[in-house]
């Protein structure tokens, strides 16, 4: 016969309430995502090449065996199975340009994992967005390089108006650097212009991508209209929620507006080129970097907007998005201590968002 097991005896399981099953995992949230950059990264193959592939399936590999290493050889739990590694080796991989080396891919990857998302303490802990992080690191190479080593040519978005112009960075020196990061045709409407400077290519070229390829610049972010494909299927997904990448493009279109006379093509050329639509599609969007609370999401959104345009209006550096994310990453946890709502009877806001 068999005995009962006494109470002191049983394994129990006890956790704090609510006791709420989540609908939709880590995993399956970012398999999401890697299905959405899918539309990115085709668009990008067939104006670039298969080179587009390789910068992808790179990214993503060199960043899952980043994080699985890193766990492994730290004795953490292994959570690559999360794919958020993946997404952020795609990401890195859609925003280099396209004569640019698969083992800068990789080493970016790495970096943003290893230095960005583990030193934090991993998913969700991470201050700022990994995959923006090591791209603005990636953009700012060449300005330390040309400082430390002027002999060689390295070209960089806002080293010099011949580098901007330029359709190609293939040949000289700066093939030995592979740290070559070339440009949109931003220049025509970037330091401080309020009307298109002329030389550029149509709009609807432009947001399609189509004879883009010569133009260099991310080979991710040059066909908006595969981008907001990807935008429309997260949103549908209930993934991204859709007011703030609207704010986000709202507030740069307002601005580019007053600041042109209300120009509604000057408007339009900002937020086709450079990387505007494919912040506002997968990095202001990011959960952990992007506000916890409903009114710190506004507030982040509009701030990116409003930081992007300051950098392309005030400065040499005509792209902008990835300077502004960065640093409302950093202001995000204030914003949100700040607006954190009440709870009902509590005169205070929750301690967990106040210093």
């Amino acid at each position: 016969m068999m005995e009962k097991a006494k109470l002191q005896e049983a394994k129990l399981i006890v956790n704090t309430s609510p006791h709420i099953r989540a609908k939709n995992s880590s995993q399956w949230i970012m398999l999401q995502v890697i299905i959405a950059l899918l539309f990115p990264t085709i668009a990008g193959t067939v104006i670039f090449g298969p080179k587009v592939i390789a910068f992808v399936v790179v990214g993503a590999v060199a960043a899952a065996l980043s994080e699985y290493v890193y766990q492994k050889l730290l004795g953490k739990q292994i959570t690559v199975s999360d794919l958020s590694a993946v997404v952020t080796g795609m990401l890195i991989g859609l925003t280099m340009p396209y004569d640019a080396g698969l083992g800068t891919t990789a080493l970016l990857s790495l970096l943003a994992i290893v230095v960005f998302k583990q030193l934090f303490g991993g998913i969700g802990r991470n201050i700022l967005n990994p995959a923006v992080a090591v791209r603005i690191g990636y953009l700012l190479l060449p300005w330390f390089w040309m400082e430390l080593f002027p002999q060689y040519d390295v070209i960089t978005t806002a080293s010099s108006k011949t580098a901007i112009l330029a359709k190609s960075v293939t040949t000289g020196a700066t093939d030995a650097v592979d740290a070559v990061s070339s440009s949109t045709p931003l220049y025509h409407i970037g330091g401080g212009a309020t009307a298109v400077k002329g030389g550029l290519p149509g709009l609807q070229q432009i947001f399609f991508g189509y004879d883009m390829g010569g133009y260099g610049g991310a080979v991710g972010e040059t066909c908006k209209f595969a981008i907001l494909i990807a935008l429309l299927y997260l949103i549908v997904r209930r993934i991204v929620n859709p007011k703030i990448p609207l704010l986000y493009y709202a507030t740069c279109a307002v601005i580019a507006l007053v600041a042109s006379g209300f120009d509604f093509e000057f408007m339009l050329y900002h937020l086709f080129t450079g990387a505007i639509i494919f912040g506002g599609a997968f990095m202001i969007t990011d959960y952990t970097t992007g506000g916890l609370t409903p009114m710190g999401q506004t507030i982040f959104a509009v701030g990116c907007g409003i930081l992007t345009m300051a950098f392309r209006f005030g400065s040499y550096s005509p792209g902008g998005v990835g300077f502004a994310i960065l640093i409302m990453n950093l202001l995000i946890p204030v914003i949100d201590r700040l607006t954190a709502p009440k709870i009902v009877g509590h005169e205070k806001r929750p301690k967990a968002f106040r210093s």
